[in-house]
């Protein structure tokens, strides 16, 4: 129990989520800031005063010459702009890799909330063979809220995990559709055994059943393909098949619509690639409809 059966739990069932803490990271790159910022400030001031000394000393050179900037504490003239210098480079290259780390967590995929559901019910529950029994700040012991709690789905990321496109075609098929078919398939399918180091039997069966994410999205990849060629073999039939050249222009319309419709819906593509390819299919129909002709008397 605890960690452990979390840990496989995760790995086993595509479930592995973890938060951010996105409000820590960007109140830490607030305080690099501010260190960079006050550093600045400190340096500004140094080399002002580095260059203003007069001819009396060297110290007048550091803005035009290196060498003697650099060898300024050992020759005995300070090295407060040097050092400063040095200070804000190792400041400037925290902050910077803080910043790419802030950046590359951020765009990792999010888990879907019915996951997160899953994932906090299973951890509470023996029934679904979780019941891990945690009792730190993390998990929900001293405090009525898990890290896994909805009011965190913001703030998780599934690293190295695709899930696929996030339109709202993916969206309907791993959702209400799942839920549908999993009424009908529930008695073929074998719930996830409570103890997996234990031999299955009527005493080691959960409530929980699992469709692997590769599974479902093969299936939402061919059902979102065989929705994206339906729509120009049917505008091709159809056309084909009407009389009237008004008819068919105003079809070529309406297909045209639905073509746009459907990129939208079905795939995440951005609008210029939409304009583009609904432009694309609108010419094809146009030269269809040339090429087929107008029967005598329509």
């Amino acid at each position: 129990m605890g960690y452990n059966k979390l840990s496989r739990f995760m790995v086993s069932r595509d479930m592995a989520m973890f938060r951010q803490f996105q409000e820590c990271a960007a109140r830490d790159l607030l305080y690099l800031q501010a260190e960079l910022v006050h550093l600045e400030a400190e340096y500004t001031k140094a080399a002002k005063a580095d260059r203003e000394s007069g001819d009396s000393s060297e110290r007048h050179l550091y803005d035009v010459e290196w060498w003697h900037l650099r060898q300024s504490g050992a020759r005995g003239f300070g090295g407060e702009q040097w050092g400063l210098a040095l200070d804000i480079r190792t400041k400037l290259r925290e902050y910077y890799a803080s910043m790419l780390q802030y950046e590359q967590i951020s765009a990792m995929n999010r888990p879907k909330v019915s996951k997160i559901k899953a994932l906090s019910e299973w951890i509470e529950s023996a029934h679904l063979g979780g019941g891990c029994g945690f009792i730190g700040r993390d998990l929900g012991g001293f405090t009525q809220e898990s890290v896994f709690d909805l009011k965190n789905a913001a703030d998780l990321v599934s690293p190295g995990n695709n899930l696929g496109e996030d339109d709202f075609l993916t969206r309907f098929l791993s959702g209400p559709m799942l839920r549908l078919f999993h009424k009908i398939w529930y008695l073929r399918k074998s719930p996830v055994p409570i103890d997996p180091d234990r031999p299955s039997g009527p005493d080691n069966r959960s409530s929980l059943y699992h469709y692997s994410d590769q599974h479902v999205q093969a299936g939402i990849n061919i059902i979102g393909t065989a929705v994206s060629s339906l729509t120009p073999m049917i505008s091709v039939v159809a056309l084909y098949f009407m009389n009237s050249m008004k008819t068919r222009l105003g079809f070529v319309c309406l297909f045209t619509l639905i073509f746009s419709f459907t990129l939208a819906l079905a795939t995440q593509a951005r609008r210029i690639e939409i304009f583009a390819a609904t432009a694309a299919f609108a010419s094809v129909q146009v030269v269809f409809v040339g090429s087929v002709g107008t029967p005598s008397g329509a």
